[in-house]
């Protein structure tokens, strides 16, 4: 039996769900921002 969790569980799971998709993005667009060139022979 699987039972539906109930409302503070889901807006708790909701807020983890989005916390972890802003962190997401967040880490992209910094990728994106600094592009860092890790096949560089010479670290200069």
């Amino acid at each position: 039996m699987s039972n539906r969790p109930n409302f503070f569980q889901r807006a708790l799971n909701a807020l983890i769900e989005g916390r972890t998709r802003q962190a997401e993005r967040y880490v992209a667009q910094f990728e994106r921002d600094h592009r860092i060139d890790r096949n560089r022979v010479n670290q200069r």
